[in-house]
């Protein structure tokens, strides 16, 4: 077996300690997690490396990943500030971050991203060594740590003995030796192919006061096989508009991503029209006038103040926390250095998001300068900062004007279903924002990323997805209902396909999806409910936070469909679900007679039935019959159904009949001969399973059935087998349902149409042609006569009845819109035509 390849963190051993060797604590299921979980993706380890550089006040950073597996490292130099001793001890102690110390924040200019420093732990993911070499101070230090000397298995490292023993989650106690450089020419000879492939020389890092150089080595395959198209586009859209912060990867520059974005608008502080500066001279005391290029005031402003104010059409924000500076935002600068990196809105309160994820206003005010504070890099609240503010909220109003009469302007089409009544800037903008403030990969340290309604299948351009939202047209949405579980989400929405999928199996979906114009409220729902998840992102709210707010609202969804019932497939799918449960198929029961059309009510308690169901038909009076629910797991026993107590109850109640309702009857194989057969002819219990009322259910608005039905039947079917024979002949006779007769007669009407103008359409004219149709062939004139009268009824004037002649008194399309409730609930045509849904 060929031994290993030499590394650079060999070569270190030649050289001499400095200091006690530094102690790393950690255990190895910790590594795992932050490095294979948290960050799983290569190119967020390499992101995470150029934030230290960002972290380290750095001007230059230089990247190399190897290409087609030719090299076995990954390097990344910055010239920032370096690392003593002290600040090696510092870089490895996990779950702190001294780059957060009162120290640090009084020495940098920039706000600084690490926090935990566990970001480091990220190069695992890509390599079993990561050796760091830095200059501070005139001396070059070295440090390099094994990962798989955090792993208990003897397989681990060479370097350990068997500790097969050892639990994966306790910690190990790893001793990292700190190496002075001092022969630098020689040790930079041995690492002359890393310094080629950065562009660097011995000379370039022997002049420079501080640097780094990170080196992972021992490469696994997500380390060899980095896409580097894709590192670059990560870092580009992670690297602000304007920064003096230099990026190079495999020796080209990396260049923002903002820099090409399209401008809606842009202004010189000093075009700011007059009544802004009246406003602004009437609300500070101060009167503001312009200057040539300036804005000045008399007072406190004297020296002016200029800038230049942006509006893009594509969000600057960022959003993650590796991203490598911001580019949204005010940049204030006083004698030309940036005052406010970590504070875009300088004190402001936050308002319009959608502008202000947009804003780009560079400003300089030198008057600034006597309120600095003495490490420069914060201000003073005195008069003059109001002042200030008061100028930059009114910097902020303009832009926010102008940006909104800019899109006012661009969708002001003409055309029917080309005009957006519902503008790109409530759906497209903002789904672009949210989903380029978010890690393409979804992977990365922070936990609850992942999205609550949206969901891009992993082939997807997203940078591609993200362009076309910003400047394509409109792909018109489609609602799509699919299979689910009863946990999924109510909806999923794919943005590349402009697809709306609705789970079927969520309970506030079942019980507004059976009639059209519930099921379009339905449809403006989930569309909302979607755009509310994006809003929030857009508007900076942390994900675990909006995570937690969508999933009350989904459990209050739920329960407001389980609170009232209207839809008959749900009552029905409830029956079903509930055949187990003795309370719920009591209450279930009586959803389900009502929805029949009786009057009924639970009552349970000693002595009496389940419940009671009323019905009243003219001219034949009142009917009222007993429920009895009888759950079971299993087929319930003949004790269990109680025959002699439900007789009882019917008796007592002085009803017309019972209903009796079980999962399942004992002795079903033995048919008319069963004792439960025997008891229910002789005291004229009708017995139901729940597959039977549920059937009933939901084939009762087809078909047109109600509480008449279910009355023939309880008063005349008794056994199982006599009342599914009678549920078989409701359901298949006629061959056709309602819906397929009311289709029939509307297409009837439109062949008849321009033909024997001289005749009015009479209701046996419309009866010869329906009866040519597919699956009508056997329908009477009396069943047609009324179909044609149930569509004059809903019809809303635009078809009457007048004795035998049928009269239409609007064009047929809007006919079938009016009565396509009755024909086809599941869809209907709009009468304008619509830029934003897809009308199947």
């Amino acid at each position: 077996m060929d031994a290993p390849a030499p590394t650079i963190s060999d070569d270190l051993l030649s050289y001499q300690s400095v200091g006690e060797p530094i102690t790393v604590k950690l255990s190895y299921s910790l590594v795992r997690l932050l490095s294979e979980q948290l960050y799983q993706s290569p190119l967020k380890a390499v992101e995470e490396l150029v934030v230290n550089a960002y972290d380290a006040n750095a001007k230059d950073c230089r990247i190399f990943v190897p290409t087609a597996g030719q090299d076995e490292f990954v390097a990344i130099y910055d010239d920032g500030d370096g690392m003593d001793y002290r600040g090696l001890v510092d870089l490895w102690q996990i779950g702190h971050s001294a780059k957060r110390d009162e120290e640090i924040k009084h020495r940098t200019q920039r706000k600084q991203i690490g926090k935990f420093g566990i970001g480091k732990l990220a190069a695992y993911t890509i390599a079993n060594q990561l050796t760091y070499m830095t200059k501070k101070e005139g001396q070059v230090l070295a440090i390099t740590i094994d990962f798989r000397s955090f792993d208990p298995s003897p397989e681990g490292t060479p370097h350990q003995s068997d500790r097969s023993n050892f639990s994966r989650a306790e910690i190990e106690e790893v001793d990292l030796i700190v190496h002075k450089m001092d022969d630098w020419s020689g040790f930079a000879d041995s690492i002359h192919p890393v310094f080629d492939k950065l562009d660097l020389t011995e000379t370039d890092l022997d002049t420079k006061e501080s640097w780094t150089l990170a080196i992972l080595e021992n490469l696994k395959d997500k380390g060899r096989t980095i896409r580097r198209g894709r590192l670059e586009w990560v870092l580009s859209t992670a690297m602000p508009r304007h920064t003096e912060f230099e990026l190079f990867l495999n020796g080209e520059e990396v260049v923002s991503s903002k820099e090409d974005y399209e401008v809606i608008t842009q202004f010189e502080v000093s075009e700011m029209p007059k009544h802004r500066l009246e406003a602004l001279s009437n609300a500070t005391g101060e009167n503001w006038h312009k200057d040539q290029d300036q804005l000045k005031t008399d007072g406190l402003f004297n020296e002016g103040i200029r800038g230049t104010v942006t509006v893009t059409q594509e969000s600057l924000v960022a959003g993650k926390s590796g991203d490598v500076g911001r580019s949204h935002g005010f940049f204030i600068r006083v004698r030309d250095r940036l005052i406010n990196e970590g504070d875009p809105l300088f004190g402001l309160k936050p308002r319009v998001h959608e502008t202000f994820n947009r804003f780009d206003a560079q400003i300089c005010a030198d008057n600034l300068d006597e309120v600095l504070t003495a490490s420069r890099d914060s201000i003073e609240e005195t008069h003059i900062t109001d002042v200030f503010r008061a100028f930059l909220a009114q910097v902020f109003r303009e832009a926010d004007l102008r940006y909104q009469n800019e899109i006012e302007k661009r969708d002001k089409e003409t055309k029917e279903g080309e005009k957006k009544l519902v503008k790109p800037r409530l759906v497209e903008y903002p789904l672009a924002d949210a989903l380029l403030t978010q890690s393409y990969d979804n992977e990365g340290p922070e936990a609850d990323e992942g999205w609550f309604y949206i969901e891009v299948e992993s082939n997807v351009d997203l940078a591609q997805l993200v362009k076309n939202l910003y400047t394509e047209q409109r792909s018109k949405y489609r609602y799509q209902y699919v299979s689910g579980t009863q946990t999924d989400r109510v909806v999923r929405f794919d943005p590349a396909k402009a697809i709306f999928r609705l789970n079927e199996a969520h309970e506030f979906v079942q019980e507004n999806m059976d009639s059209f114009p519930v099921r379009q409220l339905l449809h403006d729902f989930v569309t909302a409910e979607m755009l509310l998840e994006i809003y929030m992102r857009e508007s900076h709210i942390p994900a675990h936070i909006i995570g937690g707010i969508l999933e009350q609202r989904d459990k209050l969804l739920r329960a407001l469909a389980r609170d009232r019932s209207y839809s008959f497939n749900r009552i029905a799918k409830a029956l079903r679900e509930s055949a187990a449960d003795e309370h719920e198929l009591e209450i279930n029961l009586v959803v389900a007679m009502r929805a029949l059309g009786f009057t009924a009510k639970q009552v349970s308690g000693g002595g009496n039935p389940d419940g009671m169901a009323r019905y009243t038909n003219y001219p034949g009076g009142e009917k009222r019959l007993t429920l009895e629910a009888k759950s079971s797991q299993d087929t319930p026993t003949l004790a269990q159904l109680d025959f002699a107590g439900v007789s009882s109850h019917k008796t007592n109640s002085e009803a017309d009949g019972c209903l009796l309702l079980a999962p399942s009857y004992p002795g079903e194989s033995r048919g008319e001969d069963s004792e439960v057969a025997r008891r229910a002819r002789e005291l004229e219990i009708s017995c139901w399973t729940v597959e039977h009322l549920a059937r009933i259910v939901e084939s009762a608005e087809k078909r047109h059935l109600n509480a008449t039905h279910v009355i023939e039947i309880v008063e005349n079917c008794y056994t199982p087998d006599q009342v599914t024979r009678a549920i078989d002949s409701q359901l298949s006779e006629p061959n056709w349902d309602n819906r397929t007769l009311y289709r029939g007669i509307l297409k009837a009407l439109k062949h008849l149409h321009g033909r024997l103008p001289d005749r009015p359409r009479s209701i046996d004219l419309v009866s010869g042609r329906v009866v040519e149709e597919d699956g009508l062939r056997n329908v009477l004139g009396e069943h047609v006569e009324k179909a044609i009268r149930d569509l004059a009824v809903a019809s809303q004037g635009g078809m009457t009845v007048d004795g035998p002649n049928v009269l239409v008194h609007v064009a047929l399309e809007e006919l079938e819109r009016r009565v396509e409730h009755l024909t086809n609930p599941q869809a209907t045509s709009p009468r304008r035509r619509s830029s934003f849904r897809h009308h199947e």
